[in-house]
């Protein structure tokens, strides 16, 4: 497939799968189970549209891959934004990756090892992660704000709702 019928069979896949759930299995598979929707919105073309006029038109860079090779480059003055795979804040809500490797404490205590360089680089940094001791010790010499945050993923519906998270940041 090309790059751009990869990113439409993502695209499909991500609204017609079980609440957009996007998740991989050990061999790096898409493995969301599908959802039951009759008429699903696959793409809006006005908004894609607008998107990619404003990205082709501004200094915006994406990268795939490592964060740390994600932001070598950056500078005094730059801003980044993380947001990795949160830490599990139950027992039965253990997702901690987007593909088969996974995102553990390891990875966590890296994240914060990379923004502390960043810091001293002077590049501003926004971070999200769950509202947990783990992550509050971890960034606790950083301006940590407590956000609620709709959450639309879980099998029972009414369990979904809002939950606690932070915004951890190095600028004011």
């Amino acid at each position: 497939m090309t790059g751009i019928e990869r990113a439409a069979r993502i695209l499909y896949l991500n609204k017609t799968c079980y609440n957009g759930l996007y998740r991989v299995n050990s061999m790096g598979e898409f493995n969301s189970p599908f959802g039951s929707y009759k008429n699903p919105s696959i793409i809006n073309e006005i908004t894609l549209r607008a998107v990619n006029k404003y990205f082709n038109k501004s200094d915006i860079k994406f990268f795939n891959g490592d964060f740390e090779n994600a932001v070598k480059t950056a500078k005094k003055g730059d801003f980044v934004y993380f947001d990795p795979p949160y830490v599990p804040i139950s027992k039965t809500s253990n997702f901690t990756g987007y593909n088969e490797s996974g995102f553990n404490e390891n990875e966590q205590i890296r994240l914060k090892e990379l923004c502390e360089l960043l810091n001293k680089k002077g590049v501003k940094f926004l971070l999200s992660n769950s509202d947990c001791e783990f992550i509050r010790e971890l960034y606790k010499n950083y301006d940590i704000i407590e956000i609620k945050a709709k959450r639309a993923i879980n099998s029972n519906g009414s369990n979904r709702g809002l939950i606690s998270e932070v915004l951890i940041r190095n600028y004011e």
